[in-house]
C-alpha cells in the first residue's frame, strides 16, 4: 500500500508544478553501479532494488525498464503495484519514449534529475522526445521521502603505493600525457572509483565498493579533491599534500566549477557528467572537448593494471581460493544435517575469508542460489528467515567475491548436490566448455572482447539456449567488482583488449523454475608471442577454486577442454594444499584429480 502512496505523492507534486511524467535512474550523482540508500528512490516507490533500471512514473501509470539479470527479481518486487514490467533487449519491449508518447500522444513535460542523469543521457533525450519537452529539476524526493536515509560520510584511508605500485604524480602526468590537450584546462570526475584510483585513497561510503562519496577536477598544474570535511585520515591527507592534490569540500563541487576562468578549456566526459554540473561548468564562451578515450581516460588507463597490481591480485586469489576450498568442503561435510541454507552458507564463507587478516570485505551481495533460484542471475537473501534450505537435490549456484588491499575477487561455482538428468549435467557441460574456450583463446593486438564473446557463448547457443547478459566485466584493483571500459559481451565495444586487463569469464545457462548454472573464473589478458606479423596475446587465469567435475559429460567436454580442466585443477592443488590443513589437504586432492 505505501507504495501507492509513494506514486501519488510524486504525481501530486509533478502536477503541481506542470508536469506529467518524471523519469527516475537507479543511479546516483557519481554514475556508479552500487548506491547509497539516499539514492535507492527506485525500491522506495516500487520496490524493485536491482542495481540497474530506470522508472517512468506518469500521472496514470508506470513501467520500470531492467535487463535480463533482473528479470525475474523485477517481476516478483513490483508485485501489487501498478508498475509494469519492461524487459530491455526483448523485441515486444518500448522504448522509454515509445512508451510515453503512446501514454500522451499529444506530447507532455517530462521531469528528470539533474544531478542523476548525465549530459550524453540528457542529450539523447531531447532527440528522443519530441514533441514533449525534457527538463532538469532538483531533487523532489528531499521533500517527499521523509524517511529517507541520510548520506553518510565515513573515514577516508590512504591506500599505500606498495598496493597501488604508482604515485598520484605518475597518475597525473599519464592522464596529461594521454589527453594531449594544448593549453590550461580543467576536467571533472564524477566517478568515486576513478577518483580513488588516481588520488590512491579508498573508503567505505557506498556498500561493497572501497570508494568515498567525492568530486575530483584535473587541471594542467594540479589536482582538487572534493570530500567531507574531517574525512580524510592523517596519513592520507598528509600523502596528497605531497602529490599536488587540494582538498576542496565535498559540497563545494557546483561554485567552484561556476568560477573556474572561461579561459579554462573545459574537458568532459559527457556520459560521466550531470546535467546540473556540466551547465555550471560549460556555457557558450568556454571551450568545451570531450574525452577523446572510449569509457574516459582515467578508466581506461587505471584498467591496465601495473605489475605490483597483478602480483596484489594473485595474492587475492590465493587467499580466496583457501576460504573457497574450506566452505566447498564444509558443505559436503554438512549436505545431510538438513541444517543448510542459503543464508548461513553465505555467512560460513565470509567467516573463512575473515580468518585472513588482509580481508576487506564482500565485492557484492553474495548470491548464494539453491535450485530454482539460480535461474536469478542476481538473486541473494538478506536473512535466514528468507533463506531456501539446501538439500541434497539438484545444484547449488554460488556467485561471491571479497575485497582485499592487494585486489578484488569474483568467483561463481555451481555445484551438484545429487544425482542429474542428462539434460542437466549436458547444460553443466557445455557452460563449462565455454568458459574454457575462451580461457585457451589466443589472439591477436588489436582483438576487441565482443570478437571473443562467441567463444564462451557458443556452446550453449548450439542446443538453443542463451544468457542474455555479457560474458566478461572488468574487475577493479581493490576498487568496483564491475569495471570498464574493457568488456566480453555480443555488443559492440571499441576497446581493445590489451596486457594488464583483468576481466571475468561467465558464460551461464537459466531454466526458470528449475535451476541456474553459472561457471566462472577471472582472466589477465597477458603476453604471448610476437612476430613479424603481429603481437599476440592470450589469457592467465587468475582463479583457484575447483570446478566440480562430478556432473562433466566427457564426451561432450572434449579432449582440449578435459586437458586444460585437468592442468588447472592440478595447479589448484600445488598452490593451495600448503596452505590448507592435512584434512582439507586430502578432501582437495580428491576434488583435482584428473578425469
Amino acid at each position: 500500500m505505501y507504495r501507492k502512496v509513494a506514486l501519488d505523492s510524486l504525481r501530486t507534486y509533478l502536477r503541481e508544478r506542470g508536469f506529467d511524467v518524471m523519469i527516475i535512474p537507479s543511479n546516483d550523482c557519481h554514475f556508479g553501479e552500487y548506491v547509497p540508500g539516499y539514492f535507492n528512490v527506485i525500491k522506495w516507490l516500487s520496490g524493485f532494488s536491482g542495481s540497474a533500471g530506470t522508472l517512468v512514473v506518469t500521472q496514470n501509470s508506470a513501467a520500470l525498464w531492467t535487463d535480463s539479470r533482473y528479470f525475474i527479481q523485477a517481476a516478483f518486487q513490483i508485485q501489487g503495484t501498478d508498475v509494469k514490467l519492461m524487459k530491455i533487449k526483448m523485441e515486444e519491449t518500448p522504448s522509454i519514449f515509445q512508451w510515453i508518447s503512446s501514454e500522451y500522444t499529444e506530447g507532455c513535460k517530462i521531469a528528470i534529475d539533474g544531478a542523476l542523469v548525465s549530459y550524453a543521457e540528457y542529450c539523447h533525450f531531447q532527440k528522443e522526445v519530441s514533441p514533449s519537452k525534457i527538463i532538469a529539476i532538483d531533487d523532489p524526493f528531499v521533500e517527499l521521502w521523509r524517511e529517507r536515509p541520510i548520506l553518510k560520510f565515513d573515514k577516508i584511508e590512504l591506500h599505500e603505493e606498495k598496493f597501488s605500485g604508482e604515485s598520484v604524480v605518475t597518475k597525473h602526468k599519464q592522464i596529461i600525457d594521454r589527453l594531449k590537450i594544448k593549453g590550461d584546462f580543467a576536467y571533472l570526475l564524477s566517478t568515486c572509483d576513478d577518483i580513488m584510483w588516481l588520488c590512491n585513497i579508498r573508503g567505505n561510503d557506498i556498500d561493497y565498493n572501497p570508494v568515498a562519496l567525492s568530486y575530483l577536477v584535473i587541471t594542467n598544474e594540479k589536482i582538487f579533491l572534493f570530500v567531507a570535511p574531517g574525512s580524510l585520515s592523517p596519513e592520507a591527507s598528509l600523502y596528497l599534500s605531497t602529490q599536488s592534490v587540494e582538498i576542496k569540500k565535498y559540497d563545494e563541487i557546483t561554485s567552484f566549477l561556476k568560477n573556474l576562468p572561461e579561459s579554462m578549456i573545459r574537458i568532459v566526459f559527457p556520459e560521466k557528467i550531470s546535467v546540473k554540473n556540466y551547465f555550471a561548468y560549460c556555457n557558450s564562451n568556454t571551450q568545451v572537448i570531450n574525452d577523446p578515450t572510449f569509457g574516459g581516460t582515467v578508466s581506461y588507463l587505471k584498467s591496465i593494471k601495473n605489475r605490483v597490481e597483478i602480483e596484489g591480485f594473485n595474492r587475492a586469489f590465493l587467499e580466496d581460493g583457501i576460504a573457497w576450498c574450506k566452505l566447498l568442503k564444509f558443505i559436503e561435510d554438512n549436505i545431510d544435517s538438513g541444517l543448510l541454507n542459503e543464508y548461513n552458507v553465505a555467512k560460513k564463507l565470509v567467516e573463512y575469508r575473515s580468518r585472513s587478516i588482509y580481508y576487506r570485505g564482500e565485492s557484492f551481495e553474495p548470491i548464494i542460489a539453491f535450485n530454482k533460484n539460480g535461474a536469478a542471475a542476481h538473486y541473494s537473501v538478506d536473512n535466514e528467515k528468507n533463506a531456501a534450505k539446501i538439500t541434497k537435490n539438484g545444484f547449488l549456484l554460488m556467485d561471491t567475491g571479497a575485497h582485499y588491499p592487494f585486489g578484488t575477487t569474483d568467483t561463481t561455482r555451481t555445484i551438484s548436490l545429487s544425482k542429474l538428468s542428462q539434460k542437466q549435467i549436458d547444460d553443466y557441460t557445455l557452460i563449462l566448455k565455454g568458459m574454457i574456450q575462451l580461457s585457451i583463446a589466443k589472439f591477436p593486438k588489436g582483438t576487441r572482447g565482443s570478437q571473443l564473446d562467441i567463444l564462451a557463448r557458443g556452446p550453449i547457443l548450439g542446443i538453443g539456449k542463451m544468457y542474455f547478459h555479457g560474458t566478461g566485466h572488468g574487475i577493479g584493483h581493490y576498487l568496483c567488482v564491475h569495471e570498464g571500459p574493457q568488456s566480453i559481451r555480443m555488443e559492440y565495444n571499441p576497446v581493445n583488449l590489451i596486457p594488464g586487463m583483468v576481466l571475468s569469464n561467465e558464460p551461464a545457462v537459466y531454466v526458470e523454475g528449475e535451476y541456474g548454472i553459472r561457471t566462472e573464473n577471472v582472466l589477465l589478458v597477458a603476453p604471448w608471442y610476437e612476430n613479424d606479423i603481429n603481437s599476440f596475446y592470450q589469457f592467465e587465469t587468475l582463479t583457484l577454486v575447483p570446478i566440480d567435475t562430478t556432473c562433466v559429460n566427457k564426451k561432450l567436454l572434449g579432449k582440449e577442454c578435459i586437458d586444460w580442466l585437468n592442468v588447472y585443477h592440478k595447479n589448484i592443488y600445488k598452490t593451495l594444499s600448503p596452505h590448507l590443513s592435512k584434512f582439507e589437504s586430502k578432501w582437495l586432492k580428491k576434488k583435482t584429480k584428473s578425469i
